[in-house]
């Protein structure tokens, strides 16, 4: 880490291809099923696949997905030695004692007969033919279509040693690397290779290049031939288990010693892996790097920033401050004192007098070779340009104030600000100048000196400015300026003030102030310095990284032409030692002589290399759908579902698979049908819909890497998923037709029927027309009887069609217009209103325990508590199964909570007895507040849906709202 210091701070010493490199590692403490990888491979649609003594993990950035013969029917593998990623999206394994195992589409196959299931697996290979060549041991065998097993090595004269590596040669011949050396089969014979450049050393790994080339990792190191025939021998004389070229030339190697090695421009790097390295090496499509060891996997990645701290001789790890002198000396402040870096050493500088701890130092500044080093309790010191102290200037004669800023004048003068306020200091003489005595506000903690002369002074209270003509103008805190607390300064040619506050960044123009903050992209507010890159950049350290915004961004958002700030955030993902910087001390950050940017952190001394930062931007990930359940049961992903009849909750898990900075992804979706607009999910990685009306949809995933703008469409992955919702057979079109159909013939029929008694009752009629004139007055009464009947009837049918048979209570096609209605006349009149799902627990459990009467009982007994605790403007119905929706109008999310919690805690401590005298009965609720963005009825219903899932989630027999 030392030479990565030197890399950035003093040209000379780059590296020979100026590349930095960080490490993750992942144990089984962060879900890794065994600490030995012993092989990885990437699949077609991008995860990441792992074989370890315990059985397969897939790995999307996040976490990992474990398969093995305890939790996955049909995985029936513990020892995996190989995985291969095949064309077609699916993935073989090889085992230790077990043959071979295919996954694809969410299925496992063992395959082969009882002899290759008993098969002990080193390599796979899948020739252009599409038959599967296994090494196992000391023979090479082929499986055919039909998972025959052929000895192809020993009808091919291959040595009986041991296969270790296989690989498709450019011509279809098959490589294999053996205990022997390297061979080539073609046309059923095996003949040696490689062998007039590599020799006959056991071969571990064979690679392409990429460029026409080969690589075979020996026992002997490396030996690379690239396209032109040109032969380089790595690390001769050193096992290697395997090598890689990756995508800028470099070669990495891992030995069989415990070190990862990269290979550019000349020299050799070594990687710090946690323990010894196996032969499990892989090369991503982000261009990272990955390797396994016996202590887990690990991540090799390029990053813009490197972290300098404790282990690489720095004091402290909680740095203040940095600055470089014209030296190219770095100080560095931190809680246990002063560092200085000079010619590649760090240099402790004892401020002290050597018996006690050196006191923390929060503020530095440089002028015509003194350094000035203002402390936390011991005033300021002055120091030589070799770190020697030569003066300590007390500021307080009962304690010594925090010293938080230091400004030194040309004319030798010191401006002290800190907790006592500002002070001047020159020749000997200490002049108060800012008192902050019965003024907690002027607590001053940045110090800025522009052109014109004008000192700027930032505050715990606001700003000041003492211009040249010793006249001081306060702006203060909420009043005069939109901030409370002002870390930094920066004047523009043109005029206008750069402010870094715990508001965001200010622009102070002609008076006026212009805020920039999370409203427009900010990830946080609080700033706590300003550097330009002089590359048309402000980097602005935070409590979570640092942040680089483009200048042209801040003006576009000043012209109306930019609503959103694309910020770049770098943070430890990025190579940073922390993410958390420190403020309220000065400098907070420095711009190097090279270039390089320095920020100090809670967990050591950040670098930034302002080129390499955002080199790995723009470029979209791929989203796959991870995993599905419709109420509760898994279906195998696809990109087409159907849901039967009944189906009343689907969850769809999705993940973008970016492994460089899977953290910095968030993610939005819709379900075309059914949402008005897309759903902002944040990091969220699941979908939920509860009671999708039948009909078509079209699921649509979308995620980004910060900085967040969706309509860079380039930059976002997209995942498709249609989507059938099944209706249930009186409800298909067919159906309906048949019913329709049914119905004309019955009309037909009745009217023929009815027109034939007519005639003949008219005959009987023309004849006995005397006798039946009291026969007609009666049937005259009875059709009015039976008038009075219909009516009743009428009424009893529509009772019925909007009420729930069992609990009496309005089923869901009245709800659905109840609450359309509610919906209207709450946006007539302004007025709140709240829907809530309740949902009884566990009542499956009843069921079956007691019978399907005693469930009918309890939801009885549930709706007779819901028309009392809900009455009067307040509506209740079965909304299905055991679940019920209330529409509150006039009631705001806080009284909603409220009146539901009663109503919760009175079903509790309902008695059951004519069920069980023990039973006791209780329901998740979960309820939504109409506001923008969920005004329609499925918006609001899938709000409450979702707060009932959570409340579910969290423990049942709650109420969650939101």
């Amino acid at each position: 880490m030392l030479l990565v210091l030197a890399a950035l701070v003093l040209p000379a010493a780059r590296a020979a291809d100026g590349r930095h490199y960080m490490v993750s590692d992942w144990t089984m403490a962060d879900g890794l099923p065994h600490n030995l990888v012993h092989a990885l491979a990437q699949d077609r649609d991008g995860f990441i696949w792992a074989g370890t003594w315990e059985g397969v993990v897939r790995f999307n950035g996040r976490h990992f997905t474990v398969f093995d013969r305890q939790n996955t029917p049909g995985a029936e593998l513990s020892g995996v030695f190989c995985v291969l990623a095949e064309a077609d999206g699916g993935v073989l394994f090889g085992t230790a004692a077990d043959g071979v195992f295919r996954y694809h589409r969410g299925r496992w196959q063992h395959l082969g007969g009882p002899a290759a299931r008993r098969l002990p697996v080193t390599a796979l290979l899948r020739d252009a033919a599409g038959s599967l060549w296994i090494a196992s041991a000391n023979r090479l065998l082929r499986m055919d279509g039909g998972g025959r097993l052929h000895d192809v090595g020993a009808d091919a004269g291959l040595p009986g040693v041991r296969v270790n590596a296989l690989a498709r040669g450019g011509d279809g011949a098959v490589l294999v690397g053996t205990d022997a050396g390297a061979y080539r089969l073609q046309g059923g014979r095996a003949v040696p290779w490689a062998a007039d450049w590599a020799g006959t050393h056991a071969v571990r790994g064979i690679a392409a290049d990429g460029a026409g080339g080969w690589l075979l990792a020996t026992d002997d190191g490396v030996y690379w031939r690239d396209g032109n025939g040109r032969v380089e021998h790595l690390q001769a004389g050193k096992r290697v288990e395997a090598a890689l070229r990756d995508t800028v030339g470099a070669i990495w190697m891992s030995l069989s010693s415990g070190d990862l090695l990269r290979h550019a421009g000349g020299s050799d790097e070594r990687l710090a892996i946690a323990g010894p390295v196996s032969p499990a090496l892989l090369a991503d499509r982000e261009g990272l790097i990955w390797s396994g060891s016996t202590d887990g996997l690990h991540r090799v990645a390029e990053v813009a920033a490197v972290g300098f701290t404790r282990k690489d001789g720095l004091g402290s790890d909680y740095v203040r401050v940095v600055l470089q002198s014209e030296d190219r000396s770095l100080w560095i402040g931190h809680a246990d004192g002063l560092d200085r870096w000079y010619q590649r050493r760090m240099h402790p500088v004892r401020l002290g007098d050597g018996s006690g701890r050196d006191p923390s130092v929060l503020a530095l500044a440089w002028r015509d070779g003194t350094l000035w080093a203002g402390t936390y309790d011991k005033g300021v010191f002055r120091l030589d340009a070799q770190g020697r102290v030569r003066q300590r200037i007390r500021l307080g004669t009962h304690g010594e104030p925090i010293v938080r800023a230091l400004l030194a004048d040309p004319d030798g003068g010191l401006w002290i600000g800190g907790t006592h306020g500002l002070s001047h200091y020159r020749d000997g003489r200490l002049q108060l100048r800012l008192d902050s005595r019965g003024q907690p506000s002027a607590t001053v903690q940045a110090l800025y000196r522009d052109d014109d002369s004008t000192l700027w002074i930032g505050t715990a209270g606001g700003m000041a400015a003492l211009g040249a003509d010793d006249q001081l103008r306060t702006w203060n805190a909420e009043v005069d300026i939109p901030a409370q607390y002002v870390f930094d300064f920066l004047r523009d040619p043109g005029g206008d003030l750069w402010i870094a506050s715990d508001r965001g960044l200010l622009r102070m123009h002609d008076g006026a102030f212009r805020v920039y903050d999370h409203r427009h992209g900010l990830p946080r507010d609080k700033l706590f310095r300003i550097i330009d890159d002089q590359a048309g950049n402000l980097w602005l350290p935070s409590n979570i990284g640092v942040f680089r915004i483009a200048r042209r961004e801040l003006d576009q958002i000043d012209a109306g032409t930019r609503r959103q700030l694309s910020v770049h955030v770098l943070d430890h993902s990025d190579g940073m030692p922390g993410s958390q910087g420190n403020g309220a001390s000065m400098p907070a950050g420095w711009r190097a002589s090279n270039g390089a940017l320095l920020f100090p952190t809670s967990a050591g001394l950040g670098l930034i290399d302002p080129q390499i930062a955002g080199r790995y931007d723009g470029k979209a990930s791929p989203v796959v759908f991870e995993a599905v359940s419709v109420d509760g049961v898994a279906q195998a992903p696809a990109a087409r579902l159907r849901l039967e009849p009944g189906a009343r909750r689907l969850a769809v898990a999705y993940a973008a698979l970016n492994f460089r900075a899977p953290d910095k992804m968030r993610y939005r979706y819709r379900l075309r049908g059914f949402d008005a607009g897309w759903v902002e999910a944040g990091t969220g990685t699941e979908a939920v819909f509860t009671n999708l009306p039948p009909g078509q949809y079209r699921l649509e995933v979308q995620a980004m890497a910060l900085p967040l703008d969706w309509a860079r469409q380039p930059e976002v992955g997209t995942a498709v998923m249609e989507l059938e919702v099944v209706p249930p057979l009186w409800k298909r079109t067919s159906s309906r037709v048949l019913a329709s159909l049914a119905l004309v013939a019955a009309v037909v029929l009745g009217f023929w029927l009815r027109t034939a008694s007519y005639r003949r009752s008219q005959r009987r009629l023309s004849r006995v027309i005397a006798a039946r004139t009291e026969e007609l007055s009666d049937k005259n009464r009875a059709l009015e009887l039976a008038g009075i009947e219909r009516d009743r009837l009428l009424q009893q049918l529509e009772h019925q069609a909007t009420h729930d048979v069992l609990t009496g209570l309005p089923n869901r096609r009245a709800a659905d217009i109840h609450l359309r209605l509610a919906l209207e006349r709450a946006g007539d009149r302004g007025e709140p209103l709240c829907v809530a799902l309740i949902d009884i627990d566990h009542f499956k459990q009843i069921n079956d325990r007691y019978g399907h009467h005693s469930g009918d009982r309890v939801l009885r007994e549930v709706a007779e508590l819901l028309r009392l605790h809900l009455d009067g403007e307040q509506f209740v119905s079965r909304h299905g199964g055991e679940e019920f929706l209330a529409v509150l109008p006039g009631m705001t999310l806080e009284q909603a909570l409220e009146r539901l919690q009663a109503l919760r805690v009175a079903l509790a401590r309902q008695r059951m007895d004519e069920v069980d005298p023990g039973l006791v009965v209780t329901a998740s609720i979960g309820v939504a507040e109409c506001r923008p963005g969920q005004e329609s009825q499925r918006t609001l219903l899938a709000a409450a849906d979702r707060q009932l899932y959570r409340a579910k989630r969290e423990g049942r027999n709650r109420v969650c709202g939101g």
